[in-house]
Order: structure tokens, then sequence, then C-alpha cells
């Protein structure tokens, strides 16, 4: 007569709450969709809640599979907000892909060990062991989650075009960047982002008192010097230098999904830029957020 393992639903239900609530922020990081907490909340008390089918008759595997399948739609239609069929689909792959990573790991320690106080059931989890090694494990699994999602999103960076609106002084113009993930270039002061663009992109949004700097090596203009023009250092692997900038009023990115406004940033014009599939080069960190 083999040993009986007690559930506790109380526990139940904290712990699948606890692994879905970072299963489906996890998701959500590497999609890069404006998360909701109080949607990824319901999500992962929906999926907690589902998880009480450990008490059902022993499901087969195509059974359980569908079981889970049902659950993770239901997940991910509560979490994310609704787009269209493939942006549903994409999104489902996503989940599907970091909750296999997490429960194929939980899964593979039960079939190899089988160690006490841990059921594996109908496609569930159940540990009766310390709240604090679950809250330590689920946490290391996010932030493992989350840095190859940064990773990921780091390296298609590397080679993604953006476009770009800047507006200064009423004027807009329009530009092609490339998200350079070694560029680290920031305003020394502030620590803003800075934009390398070349110089023919900006002439018609350019300050009046910039264009007097590049005449006169003088910004002052109008018996002050402007708050918003920086003459900010740089280096390179060919040496260094001065690069002028200027803060503009308003800058957009947008990537074709969804579109970007950092908080602050400055362009620097270049005369030695002369790529001509993009105007100029910027800081990863004007995607962040």
């Amino acid at each position: 007569m083999g040993l009986r393992q007690t559930v506790y639903v109380d526990v139940l239900l904290a712990v699948n709450f606890f692994m879905n609530y970072f299963l489906m922020l996890s998701a959500g990081r590497i999609l890069r969709i404006a998360l909701s907490r109080t949607r990824i909340c319901l999500a992962a008390a929906f999926g907690a809640a589902a998880a009480l089918s450990i008490f059902l008759p022993r499901m087969n595997l195509p059974a359980s599979c569908l079981y889970k399948l049902a659950v993770s739609a239901g997940m991910v239609l509560i979490a994310y907000p609704w787009g269209d069929w493939r942006i549903f689909t994409r999104n489902m792959l996503v989940v599907c892909a970091v909750t296999f990573g997490f429960g194929g790991t939980m899964f593979a320690l039960w079939l190899m060990v089988s160690p006490r106080g841990m059921v594996y059931r109908n496609g569930v989890i159940y540990f009766n062991i310390s709240p604090l090694f679950i809250v330590g494990v689920t946490v290391l699994c996010y932030t493992v989650i989350t840095l190859a999602g940064k990773i990921m999103m780091r390296l298609e960076m590397r080679t993604k075009i953006y476009d770009a609106a800047v507006t200064n002084e009423g004027r807009t113009a329009r530009i092609r960047l490339m998200c350079d993930t070694g560029n680290c270039l920031t305003e020394p002061f502030s620590g803003a982002p800075v934009i390398v663009v070349r110089r023919g992109a900006m002439t018609h949004v350019l300050p009046a008192y910039f264009k007097e700097y590049a005449l006169s090596g003088s910004a002052v203009g109008a018996g002050k010097t402007p708050c918003h023009f920086r003459v900010i250092p740089y280096e390179t692997v060919a040496g260094g230098g001065l690069l002028t900038a200027f803060r503009p009023d308003k800058l957009v990115i947008f990537d074709g999904k969804q579109s970007y406004i950092p908080a602050a940033c400055y362009i620097a014009i270049s005369d030695a830029f002369d790529r001509e599939d993009y105007d100029g080069v910027m800081n990863p960190k004007l995607l962040d957020g």
C-alpha cells in the first residue's frame, strides 16, 4: 500500500496563483505588452482555480493537454488586451513556451527524484514545502526569463530600423534611426540618452541658437545661453571629440506596433554621418519602459 500525499487547498491555490502571476508577467515582458497588474492578478486567480483539477480523476495525456491549453487561452484573454487572432496566437505561443519551460523543469524533477511533498497530476504541480522556497524558485525563474527576454530584444534591435518624428519650435522632421546596442551615449548632467543624427536630416528643425553656435562658436543668443543646448563629449574606437546637441520639444519613435515617447533625450548633430539607409543611431534606453 503506497503512501498518500495530503494536498491542502489553500497551499495549492496560493502556490499556483503566485507562479501564474510571474509566468504571465514574464510572458508580457517578452511580448512588450502594456501590462495591467489587475488583469494579471485576475488571470493568475483563474489559473489557480483551474488547478483544482488535481482533485479530479487522473486524465489521459490528450485530455490533460487540451485542458491546459483551454486554461492558458483563458488566462491570455484575461491578462492581455485583445487585438486580433494573429496577436492572440502570438501571445498564446509565448505564454505556452514560458509555461512549458517552467512546468517542464518541475515535471522533470518529479520524474527523476519524486521529491517528498511534490505532486504532479493532471498537469498541475503541488508543493507542500516551505513558502520561502516557492517564492525563491519562482522569482529566480522570473528573473531568468526576464533577462532572456531583454537579451532577445537587444539582439532584435541590433539591426532594426525605427521611424521617428522630431518636433522642435513648431516644426517636425521625420527620420529613420537604427537602434545601436553599443551606443551608450548620454548627456553628462541629466543622463538622458543621445541620438546621433546627420545634419542634413535635422536642418528643418534646428533651433536658431544652434545655428548661431555653428557659425560663431557661441550659443548665447538673445543675451542668455539656451538651457536645451549641450556640447557632449564622446569616445569611439577611432577616437573621441565633441558633439553639439539640443533637446527637442518632442520625440516619437515608431516600431510598427507601438510608439515610444521618451521623457527626455538629446539630438546630437554629426557631419561625418553618411549612411543612406538611415539618418542616425539611437541609444536603446529610449525604448525602455
